[in-house]
Parts: structure tokens; sequence; C-alpha cells
């Protein structure tokens, strides 16, 4: 999910924020519910109320997302074209690798976050999985960037079984790191924070996509011939993986956790606990969060058609190109390369627009228009976006992509700051209310309508790749077609939505 999906759920365990912002839990004994830790007066709110995180500090801890994004990015860029030029693998072949994301993140995040939940190592909760993860994820990134020069294995099936494996463990170590790191910042944040929370998760997105398209064309462009061909990628993965070990480091110097002991009246959990608890709140979905769902579902459905297969489309459909492993060094071969040139330089574009527009959110869910309704515009923008992909680029329409890529900038900006939004306010009325509210559950559950429109979405690009006469980035294109009807679907379910509980 985005990074913002859990800037809304409340983790209680012990947290400091250097000598500042001191947290820490404590149990209620005369119920035997965790009350909320209570934050000390701090030099920015004398008085010490709920608002008293400072915004640098919550800046900075939540850092790490650009370097996540960025190596998302990385994924969406090059990886597709990795697997086809440099292990042999066929477009439809390519296609199905990117349904390891959605499964590992849907298996990984929800044990990480448990196992994290009651860790009580004496260097924190989250300290040991996110040093565990940054080393595995340096490890595998490396492996998957080599896998095409193992010199264990032959050229063919041992090679590409041995990509996809080490490609497989580096998005198992991406959701492993996403989780604490995501976990940490909720750690801190505090109810009254949470739209401030989702703006700073969808500017740091925005950062994030610029610093991942931004290296990737800087090494095309400008760096390629310093270093062996095959070996781009590697450099790509060594620079992204250098930023998120940085911003990692600033996170975790100003989130000083203490060791976290577990209650003698906390109640048993054991590894099956998150997975549980997010089927179950599938079954109590309430009808506002029923509808929110869906619209989550289609709304990802659709992003998922485009994401990871509108560099293929540029290079294939808008330059012509071929980027199969023996048209490397034809002409075919040469106009792919330009054409994943261009989509890196597009995507710079739509990550700037993504910036500027998550800072036009705080102004735009002030205005006196409900928020739902902004939503919808947002999503009925990209329906018409992908639509116009489908119907009005063509061979050398480099303006018309252009546009296309850039216009998803705003229902993706959208989608990781309103509907998050929506569900914390519907909470914050609940508990008012008296109500029993499991946010971590239902955080869980709309995982669950995330992760599974990237398989359906994979499966369909997949099949769409092998059918006669959708060659040439037909596919995609086609597949951009199925994205518009499904985020003008969302659209009009986001009309629906409750955002009644919503204030400026």
């Amino acid at each position: 999910p985005p990074p913002s999906a859990n800037m809304a759920a409340k983790n209680y365990g012990a947290i400091s924020l250097g000598e500042d912002h001191e947290e820490a839990a404590y149990e209620d004994r005369g119920n035997g519910k965790a009350a909320e830790p209570e934050l000390e007066p701090s030099r920015e709110d004398p008085a010490g109320s709920s608002s008293s995180l400072g915004w640098m500090t919550l800046v900075l801890a939540a850092m790490p997302w650009i370097g996540v994004q960025a190596l998302w990015t990385t994924e969406f860029v090059a990886a597709g074209t990795y697997f086809t030029q440099e292990l042999g693998y066929s477009p439809e072949e390519a296609a199905l690798t990117w349904i390891a994301g959605p499964v590992t993140g849907f298996i990984t995040a929800p044990i990480v976050g448990s196992l994290s939940d009651r860790c009580e190592s004496r260097f924190g909760r989250r300290r040991p999985f996110i040093f565990f993860a940054l080393v595995w994820l340096w490890a595998t990134s490396i492996a998957f960037a080599q896998s095409h020069k193992q010199s264990l294995f032959p050229a063919g099936s041992p090679m590409k079984l041995f990509g996809l494996v080490m490609f497989i463990l580096l998005d198992v170590a991406v959701n492993l790191i996403q989780t604490p790191v995501r976990a940490i910042v909720s750690d801190l944040a505090t109810q009254e924070q949470q739209t401030a929370g989702q703006i700073i998760g969808v500017f740091f997105a925005g950062v994030g996509s610029l610093v991942g398209f931004g290296i990737n064309y800087v090494i095309d462009h400008h760096l390629k011939d310093k270093f062996p061909e095959d070996q781009a990628l590697m450099v790509v993965i060594v620079a992204v993986l250098s930023c998120l070990t940085v911003f990692i480091g600033i996170q975790l110097s100003v989130c000083k956790e203490t060791q976290w002991v577990k209650p003698a009246d906390a109640p048993p959990s054991n590894m099956c606990t998150p997975f549980t608890g997010a089927f179950g709140a599938v079954f109590r979905m309430s009808r506002d969060m029923v509808k929110m769902a869906f619209t989550q579902f289609f709304s990802w459905l659709a992003f998922f058609c485009f994401l990871p297969f509108f560099t293929q489309w540029i290079c294939k459909l808008v330059f012509g190109g071929d980027g199969d492993q023996d048209k490397k060094h034809t002409e075919e071969g040469r106009k792919y390369e330009d054409g994943k040139k261009f989509a890196a330089q597009a995507g710079i574009y739509q990550a700037c627009v993504m910036i500027v527009f998550s800072l036009l959110l705080v102004s735009l869910m002030r205005l006196k228009v409900p928020v739902r309704v902004m939503f919808s515009a947002c999503l009925f923008a990209g329906a018409a976006t992908l639509v116009c992909g489908r119907f009005l680029v063509g061979l050398d329409d480099t303006l018309p992509a252009t546009l296309v890529v850039v216009g998803m900038a705003i229902p993706l900006s959208a989608a990781n700051a309103f509907p998050f939004a929506l569900v914390g306010s519907m909470n914050k009325a609940a508990q008012k209310a008296g109500k029993a509210v499991d946010t971590g559950a239902q955080m869980g559950m709309l995982n669950i309508f995330i992760c599974l429109p990237q398989i359906f979405a994979s499966l369909a690009v997949s099949a769409m790749t092998k059918m006669e006469g959708l060659q040439g980035g037909l596919a995609e294109s086609w597949a951009f077609l199925v994205g518009g009807v499904s985020l003008a679907i969302a659209a009009v379910m986001a009309l629906f939505l409750n955002d009644k509980d919503v204030s400026s």
C-alpha cells in the first residue's frame, strides 16, 4: 500500500523523539485496555496538546519513503526490460513477474507488522527489523541485478529461474523494510496529525518517484558510457539503495525507541492473528467501509494496468522498439533504448506534478466542495487520461504519451491521500460516539483490496500479450483502456463515500 496507508493506525509501545518529545505506553489496570500515551509538553507546544509532535520531526521520520518509492519506481522503469533483454524472458513471462509484489506484500506485511508489534528487543520494536531488512535488501537487489552474469548457471532456464527467485526475494525485502518504517512513523503521529500524515506521504511519494526516475534518466543519458552496458541496473540500484540507507539513518536518529515490555494481561496472539484480523474485518465491514474497499479495488486495478507497463508501452508503441533479447543490438533494440530514456523523462514530469498536486491537496481539502466529489473528479480525470492513452497515442506521438504519463499524477495523488483521510475521520467520529474501532484491522483489510487488483492486472496483461494482433505495445494500450473503465467505476463509487465526518 502507499506510504500513507498506516499513518492513521496507532501502535502503542515505548518510543521517544530525542530529548524534546517522549511517549510511553502504559496499561489501564482498571479495564485491562491499553490507554493512549501522553505526550510531554514540547518546545513547539508548551501546553502539551495532542498535536505537540513537531513538524520537522514528523517530516524527518517519514523521509525513508523517498527511498522506498524510488526503489519501486526503479522496478517499474527497469525491471521489465531487464527480464526481457538480459534474462531472455518473453513479454508475457515478464508481465507475470509483477505478481511477486502483491503476493509477497500480502504475506509479508502482516507477519512483519505482528512480529515487530511484539518485539521485546532492547533496541526497540522496529529498529531490529529495519536494520535486518536493509541488509537483506542490499543483498537481494545486488544478486538480482547480477543474475544475468551468474557463473553457476548457464544461459537459459536456470539463469532465468535464479533471476526470478532474486526478484521475489527483493520484493519480500521491500515489503519487509517498508512495514516497520511505516509503523515507526505511525507510532509518532497523533490522531490530530492524520491529515498532515497523508499529505506528507503523498509528497514524499512524489519526491521518491522524482529521485527514481531522475537516477534512471541521468544514468541512461549521461553515464552509460562510464560502465559496461549490462551493468546499468546495478548502478541504478546501488544509487537508489544508497539514498534509502541515508534516509533510514536520518529516521532512526530522530526516532529513539526504548524497550517494549509485553503487558502481563495482554491477549494471546500468534502468526495467524494479522490474517484472521484482516479477513475478519472484511466480513465485519460497515456499509461505508464496503464502499471504500471497492473504490480502492477498482482504483488500484487501474493503476496497475498502467504503472508496471507504461515504459514498455512507450518503448514499443510510441518508439517502435523491440525489447527481446535477440533484438538488443538491432535497430529495433536501439529504438527500445530510446523509449526507455523517454519514459524516464516523462516519469520525472509526472513526479513533479505529484509533488505540486500534493501541496495543492492542503488547499483543496479546505474548500467547501465535499471530499468525495474532489476524489471522484480526480479519478474521472485519470479515467479520461487512460482512455486517451488507448485511442490518441500511436507511433511517434511523444507529446500525447507524455501527457498521459503526467496526467496520471492526479489520480495517483488523490488515491494516496483521500481514502485514508476518510477512513481516519470515520474512525475518529466512531471513537467520539463511544464505539470500538480496530484501525489496524481496517488497514489490513484495505491492503487486501490493494493487493488483489495487482494480481488480476498482472494476469490480464500477461494473457493479452499472448493474443495475436496485440504485439508492438497494443496489449499495454488495451490494458490502459481496461484501467480507464476501472477508474471510471471507482470514480462513480467515490461519489457515494461517507465524508460527513471530514473537517477542513
